[in-house]
């Protein structure tokens, strides 16, 4: 299996007004984030641009480039991508780590009335293994502790990983190779990859076939 770069340029889109009230309370959270200086604790936290990321949501949408509704954000920080999703009609699940930024999310959710999963976990699911390698990161299938028969997922989930139509993600420094690559390993044919790698950057993966290459 294999991905492909789908051709994609950010536009400005007008923001309806619920999803735009959902961005201004998620700014807010935002402001509170730094003022309780928060950042300090996560220094590498930095959050997308939501209209930047809700015009790619609308985009693989309204284009009908996915075969059902299933999307997860991978390490949601405050959730907005998560949050956002629900608006388009996705199944949403987000995914991160730390606890306070969970909290954050939930709290955000239940405030906007948002319906979507919230998983305290790494997105490395077991049966992959993260390392650093030269500065950057990079993961590797751990054949030792998985079983021949099994394959990696989130247990907290009811479906499993290669089932999920649509990712998001938005990279630390240093780690976009990385995410391509989780994509790669992890997810079905078909499935989508929307990568904010900051301000006006955003790409847009398909997962296929290797025989579908040129």
């Amino acid at each position: 299996m294999s991905y492909e770069e789908l051709p994609y340029t950010a536009e400005s889109i007008v923001i309806p007004t619920a999803e735009q009230n959902f961005i201004d309370a998620a700014d807010r959270q935002c402001e509170l984030f730094y003022a309780d200086q928060l950042q300090k604790r996560y220094p590498k936290y930095v959050p997308s641009e939501p209209s930047q990321v809700y015009a790619a949501l609308k985009y693989v949408t309204d284009k009908g480039l996915l075969v059902s509704n299933t999307f997860v954000e991978w390490g949601c920080g405050f959730g907005v991508a998560t949050g956002l999703a629900t608006f388009l009609g996705y199944h949403a699940t987000g995914i991160e780590i730390e606890p306070d930024l969970v909290q954050i999310a939930y709290d955000l959710f239940v405030q906007e009335n948002i319906e979507a999963q919230l998983i305290c976990s790494s997105y490395i699911p077991d049966g992959i293994i993260e390392y650093e390698n030269f500065g950057t990161t990079d993961i590797v299938s751990d054949n030792f502790n998985r079983s021949s028969n099994s394959r990696p997922c989130y247990p907290e989930m009811n479906l499993q990983i290669e089932e999920i139509d649509l990712f998001f993600v938005y990279p630390w420094p240093g780690e976009q190779e990385m995410m391509l690559k989780l994509f790669d390993t992890l997810a079905g044919e078909g499935a989508l990859l929307i990568a904010y790698f900051g301000d006006q950057d955003t790409h847009i993966y398909r997962k296929i076939d290797d025989s579908q290459l040129a």
